[in-house]
């Protein structure tokens, strides 16, 4: 479990902060004050990514634990990887499945938090089931 709230908590966390960097840097071209101005937007964004990513998370985790531990941990993270990579697309589908006919500033939302998730994936060290005889 610890292993899924790692990359949870990284995605929630992370992934707004980069985007307000991305869209209000790079595409929107703002000051970096006004960036730092939205701090309420930023928050709000991480409160409603941690419950909108809870039955993600779930299945996630469900996946998790039902990987077999005789393949690699390179495979059981593919896995994952794929795994996260749709359920964030899934997600905003649910929330707002216009994204996908539109290229908008939301589909930048949908990439910066699908890299994320998938980054999480392969940065922390997924835990070893040990054979018990």
């Amino acid at each position: 479990m610890k292993y899924t709230i790692q990359i949870w908590l990284f995605t929630v966390i992370s992934s707004p902060l980069l985007l307000a960097i991305i869209l209000g840097l790079i595409i929107n071209k703002s000051e970096l004050n006004e960036i730092l101005n939205s701090y309420e937007m930023i928050f709000l964004m991480i409160i409603f990514g941690l419950f909108l990513s809870i039955p993600a998370m779930m299945i996630f985790w469900l996946i998790q634990r039902r990987l077999n531990s005789d393949i690699s941990i390179w495979k059981n993270k593919i896995i994952l990887s794929l795994y996260s990579f749709l359920s964030v697309w899934l997600t905003f589908y649910i929330v707002d499945n216009g994204f996908v006919t539109r290229w908008s500033d939301q589909t930048v939302w949908v990439l910066i938090y699908s890299l994320t998730i998938v980054l999480g994936v392969w940065i922390f060290k997924m835990p070893t089931k040990e054979i018990i005889e």
